[in-house]
């Protein structure tokens, strides 16, 4: 049986769809973010301290950021990226299925 509902076609087309981009793309950059990560060795020139990165955040109005905060966020981004690609890509599958603009 076909879904023909125009509300929920509307929805799928504006919505699942461009979720499912923002998600693939979100993949895609976790994916290059992690190989330049482990190609440059930034887990020994980012330690996991509460040492602040002088990024210039304290002259331009920025958040300042530790060295655990950017420890945190690529340990949340592996997480990711091992949940999606589980069970030989599984759930990135799904998105892959269903993104229109979000691989490269």
């Amino acid at each position: 049986m076909e879904i023909t509902n125009p509300e929920a076609v509307r929805f799928c087309n504006e919505r699942v769809r461009q979720l499912a981009d923002i998600a693939t793309k979100y993949y895609y950059a976790a994916k290059a973010f992690t190989n330049e990560w482990n190609a440059t060795g930034m887990g020994a020139k980012i330690p996991n301290t509460t040492d602040l990165v002088v990024d210039g955040s304290a002259q331009d109005g920025r958040s300042p950021i530790t060295g655990a905060n950017v420890n945190g966020l690529k340990n949340h981004i592996g997480l990711m990226l091992t949940d999606l690609e589980a069970s030989s890509n599984l759930k990135l599958n799904i998105l892959l299925s269903i993104e229109v603009n979000g691989s490269p």
